[in-house]
């Protein structure tokens, strides 16, 4: 990968420590002084946000050439573009839909059990003063275009809401492993000797380690939390990423610019941070488009089963709650299942894709 130039990327390395202390000042400041300054889920946005920009976005823009070139390639693949598009949707929905729906947590018990608009369903009602069950025919309505739940919750809030915290969870849980997983990949390659084999069977350990019994234990000790979830999918998943990156980085130590760089005194922080890092990156973001729907998957299974945060609505709680009611009320768990089925295909078709743009063995 070419080398990004200019005085911003000169000076990329200074700024980003700066934000990063001050991000550090001000959550001191929170932890010991202040009550609350930020959210924890700001906190994220405010570290990862720089990272992305300053390593990810920047050199996108200044290798503009190159950046051109696997976009063309991309775009050769229809169903990756597809699921681009769904994707750009399923943002857009995250962060308007929220100011343009309901309450999803307001409960409504006259209107509990509505079907979607152009669907009708049959509810037997006991009349008191007949002693008998009247059968009635309710059709959907406008009010509520995706239906009810059997609290009178709106589904179509539900599923703004189960998008929004989908999104932040194969976000935030995907940007967390591959984060370590890059860091201990590219180390344990450039080393290799004892640290290889310390850092390679602590992996093989992880790898092993029961993903569900760690959470069932943190749920038990400290309640289900959102932010549970997150840190543990996040900081189980690595494994996978770190020995892929370390397959490559096998590679690439060997190469003729890094023993030009050895040759001409560069340090091993700078040939790590600016010759192999960037030069894996096209496999980093590759295995991010595929890892993303695998959390989504995990957070949904996990709140089917009831391990998920009860204080947030999330695709599989509405899952959960519908799965009692498939006779009388189908929509309830349909609606939530196709959106997780349109997603993961998304995510799949966009990850087939760049990984085809970026193997120069692929004929698209």
């Amino acid at each position: 990968m070419r080398r990004t130039g200019g005085i911003f990327g000169g000076r990329r390395n200074l700024i980003f420590s700066g934000l990063m202390l001050v991000l550090l000042f001000i959550f001191l400041l929170d932890l010991f002084v202040v009550d609350r300054i930020f959210e924890p889920f700001t906190y994220f946005y405010l570290f990862f946000a720089p990272l992305i920009i300053f390593y990810g976005v920047y050199p996108l823009y200044a290798n503009r050439r190159l950046t051109r070139y696997y976009w063309d390639r991309t775009k050769r693949h229809r169903l990756a573009v597809i699921g681009l598009g769904f994707i750009i949707f399923l943002v857009a929905v995250a962060i308007l839909g929220p100011f343009l729906t309901q309450d999803p947590t307001q409960v409504d018990f006259k209107n509990k059990n509505l079907p979607p608009v152009g669907f009708s369903s049959e509810q037997s009602i006991f009349d008191r003063n007949t002693g008998q069950l009247i059968t009635t025919e309710t059709q959907g309505t406008w009010r509520h275009p995706f239906g009810t739940d059997d609290k009178g919750r709106d589904l179509l809030a539900m599923l703004v809401s189960g998008t929004r915290i989908s999104l932040q969870i194969g976000l935030m849980a995907t940007l967390i492993a591959i984060f370590i997983g890059l860091i201990i990949g590219v180390v344990s390659a450039y080393l290799g000797g004892w640290v290889d084999n310390a850092l390679m069977r602590f992996t093989d350990i992880m790898m092993t380690f029961p993903f569900f019994l760690l959470l069932v234990l943190i749920v038990f000790l400290y309640g289900s939390s959102l932010w549970f979830i997150i840190l543990v999918i996040g900081l189980t998943g690595w494994t996978g990423t770190a020995r892929l990156v370390r397959s490559e980085t096998l590679s690439l130590r060997t190469r003729d610019f890094i023993m030009a760089s050895k040759s001409l005194g560069a340090s091993d922080r700078r040939i790590v941070f600016r010759h192999l890092i960037p030069n894996v990156m096209s496999l980093v973001i590759v295995i991010a488009t595929l890892s993303i729907p695998g959390v989504i998957l995990a957070e949904a299974a996990l709140s089917f089963i009831g391990l998920g945060d009860p204080t947030v609505t999330s695709w599989g709680l509405v899952l959960h709650a519908g799965q009692r009611s498939l006779d009388t009320a189908w929509w309830i768990a349909v609606e939530p299942g196709i959106m997780l089925f349109l997603t993961v295909l998304a995510f799949n078709f966009l990850g087939d894709g760049i990984r085809d743009a970026f193997d120069p063995r692929s004929q698209i």
